[in-house]
């Protein structure tokens, strides 16, 4: 499974250049809508053998995998946002929007699972438990199939773009998997005359639950607060800085993070007897070279020496 996904997402970006934006862009779509296909064809199948089999482990798994399909919405509408140009009430963008779908999203996950461990209770106590089903066993071991299947495509792709949003989207589909994995339990011991697993199972799914979506609403958080890019980052940025004739040396280096809108502010100290004109066209040019490097509005603040 893991060689056959793989093997896609190399075909689709061979002999194209991921770091230009256009093809980020076709990368996170393609990612975005066959991520939501394939939760929404998973969510219709749990739906309906929960419901069949009366389980509410296999229905609390179905709500997980609703859940993916707005966290893959999350990651479609946030490159959709990082194509628009700044305007003049967002002269940064609008990349952020998709970490606040996120946090919505995650609170929205958090509350599932809070009113899944009462169902589970509820079933618990009152000794409702799921129809044991053989039909209902291979479905979820279709969806595991799929899932990993996602996990491995997403990661993939994530991977070749360096893409945060679809490494994330990937482990929505990993935890997605194993939740799978336990309801297969569940239901196992029902078949073998172990119904209460459904209700006990049912708890663990939906602590789960909340644990994926707390992890979703910290990330967001972190996101809208603002989080600091790799520790090469830096490295490489002063590198690219140093490449150009003229530069002696660089400080002051920040990273701002707007989403798919990204500042990079330093100095460069540059010989005190050039001109202007020389002092600032060594400035541009250090400026253009970041930029182009790393995709980003690149602020250059000249210091004579």
């Amino acid at each position: 499974m893991r060689h056959f996904a793989n093997r896609l997402a190399d075909k689709l970006t061979a002999q194209r250049n991921m770091a230009n934006p256009s093809e980020r862009f076709r990368v996170g779509i393609i990612e975005s809508w066959t991520s939501i296909a394939g939760n929404i064809f998973l969510t219709l199948l749990k739906v309906f053998f929960g419901l069949l089999t009366n389980s509410i482990a296999l229905l609390a798994d179905a709500v997980h995998s609703a859940s993916d399909i707005f966290s893959s919405l999350v990651v479609l509408i946030g490159f959709m946002l990082s194509n628009r140009k700044p305007d003049r009430e967002h002269p940064h963008g609008h990349g952020r929007t998709e970490y606040l779908a996120g946090l919505l999203i995650g609170l929205m996950l958090a509350g599932a699972g809070i009113a899944f461990i009462f169902s589970s209770y509820n079933r618990l106590v009152g000794e409702v438990y799921a129809t044991p089903s053989v039909g209902a066993m291979i479905a979820i071991i279709l969806a595991i199939t799929i899932k990993e299947f996602l996990y491995y495509f997403s990661a993939r792709l994530g991977t070749l773009i360096n893409s945060e949003a679809l490494a994330g989207d990937a482990w929505h589909h990993r935890t997605d998997s194993l939740s799978s994995a336990l309801v297969l339990i569940a239901l196992a011991g029902s078949y073998f005359g172990l119904p209460v697993l459904d209700a006990y199972f049912g708890f663990a799914i939906a602590l789960f639950i909340i644990y994926t979506g707390a992890k979703i609403v910290r990330s967001s958080c972190s996101s809208l607060l603002g989080t600091a890019p790799p520790e090469d980052f830096y490295d490489g940025v002063v590198t690219c800085a140093k490449e150009i004739e003229g530069v002696i040396d660089t400080h002051d280096l920040n990273f701002h993070d707007y989403g798919s809108y990204k500042v990079v502010t330093l100095h460069i100290g540059v010989n005190g007897s050039l001109s202007l004109d020389q002092a600032h066209e060594i400035a541009h040019r250090v400026e253009d070279h970041i930029s182009s490097r790393y995709h980003c509005n690149a602020v250059v603040h000249l210091d004579p020496r």
